[in-house]
């Protein structure tokens, strides 16, 4: 007998199953996330085959981020003018035959750094639309009570395939051929496709859980598509209280990169990390990570949304702080591992506002803009990192830290605010969905 392909409502409290569909939802991201992993640590190691121009090495960088900021905008206007499923298969595919073309390249010895540029540039092009559809399709594929637990998952798979098993993977690929991550990454990407195509099916077949129209990411008839662009910019940038966590977003943001941006100098002069441990120093933050995505749903359930969101924001804070105080190699290892879990717990927690909230017809906007702030300001805490490291490397820890304890604190009612309505709606969608 085939199982059900959803959770239901009738299932007994605390035996519910997420279902055939996430699961293959969730194995989609995570070989997505897979893909882009390899694809970040193969492409430098060609690169530096190719040359030894820092600068040319660097654009990689460039490529990566610049979609986020040209294309990202209107890759939320297409999210909410087309079904989301479909277009997630399509730019998975797109996605496949861009890396498939380089492979063939590196293969034959065709390739060059100007072909690696535009590789990345099609690839995030094509990320902007697959990594908004997997944080905000969820409520599609999952009642509102497994929200949580479902989020937890999508976040452990992709710690586990991006943070952990990507870098190693690809550098022993490498070794016996530079041809092979870039090969396998091309593989992850259609398989991808080929998972999300059939949960599009299922969806299909199962019409009384299907979302309404509204959900399918359809714009207003007529709506053309600068006006959408507008429209979703204004709900975002117009909106008191989205407007409100993006800043805070936007302050954590920069209070990360600026630790991030000198933390291999930090850990290697001050810390006195060796070169070969490195990576496991780094990978500690991955491992909290994981924890977090175990224990995040656990959390919301025993101390509350609003507690878990501030905690996460603020642990952070305070983990930064501590590496920077307290320059011991162990004890920051383990404080890195803590900030993994902070980070983790408060991204699922506030992850519900996005699925549940935001009006479903402006979703794929919304999450485009906040994903393109995010991203934008990036270098900028970066630069403001590299700037505060030439006077002394703990700078950026401390300054970063401090920004990242004062701005959630700013925005305490904005925040308690986002998880008060988050939890109202996805009591809603529980009834709604139970009717």
């Amino acid at each position: 007998m085939e199982t059900e392909p959803f959770a239901t409502a009738t299932t007994p409290p605390g035996k519910e199953r997420l279902g055939r569909a996430f699961h293959r939802f969730w194995a989609a991201g995570t070989l997505t996330n897979l893909g882009d992993g390899m694809l970040a640590t193969g492409l430098p190691l060609i690169a530096a085959t190719l040359t030894h121009d820092p600068l040319a090495v660097s654009g990689l960088v460039v490529a990566r981020f610049l979609p986020w900021l040209l294309v990202g905008p209107f890759a939320g206007v297409l999210l909410d003018r087309v079904d989301r499923l479909r277009a997630m298969t399509v730019s998975s595919t797109v996605a496949a035959a861009a890396v498939a073309v380089l492979a063939a390249a590196v293969a034959t010895g065709q390739a060059t750094i100007w072909a690696m540029y535009a590789t990345l540039f099609v690839v995030v092009c094509c990320e902007t639309v697959t990594d908004p559809v997997t944080r905000i399709t969820v409520s599609r594929i999952v009642p509102g009570r497994l929200l949580d637990r479902a989020n937890s998952r999508l976040e452990g798979g992709r710690l586990v395939a991006q943070e952990c098993l990507a870098a190693p993977v690809a550098g022993v690929l490498f070794t016996v051929a530079a041809v092979l991550p870039v090969a396998g990454t091309a593989v992850s990407y259609g398989l991808c496709a080929v998972l999300v195509a059939t949960v599009a099916v299922m969806l299909r077949r199962t019409p009384s859980l299907v979302a309404a129209p509204e959900d399918e990411g359809e714009a207003e008839p007529g709506q053309g598509a600068l006006r959408s662009l507008r429209e979703g910019l204004g709900y975002v940038f117009g909106h008191p209280l989205m407007r409100a966590l993006m800043l805070n977003n936007a302050g954590i943001m920069i209070g990360v990169q600026m630790a991030v941006s000198v933390l291999v100098l930090y850990a290697q002069d001050v810390l006195g990390v060796p070169e070969a441990l490195y990576g496991l120093f780094v990978s500690s933050i991955a491992v909290g990570g994981l924890l977090g995505s175990v224990s995040a749903s656990r959390l919301v359930v025993l101390v509350g949304r609003r507690a878990v969101m501030m905690g996460g924001y603020l642990g952070m804070g305070a983990c930064l702080l501590m590496v920077g105080l307290l320059p011991h190699a162990w004890l920051a290892a383990a404080v890195w591992g803590v900030m993994g879990l902070c980070m983790t717990v408060s991204n699922v927690a506030g992850s519900l506002f996005f699925q549940t909230v935001v009006p479903s017809r402006l979703r794929g906007r919304a999450a485009a803009a906040s994903r393109m702030l995010g991203w934008g300001l990036a270098p900028v805490g970066a630069l403001l990192g590299g700037l505060l490291g030439r006077i002394d490397l703990a700078l950026p820890f401390l300054v970063g830290g401090l920004v990242m304890v004062v701005t959630p604190l700013v925005f305490r009612g904005a925040v308690a605010e986002c998880a008060r309505l988050s939890d109202e709606a996805t009591a809603e969608l529980d009834a709604d969905q139970g009717r």
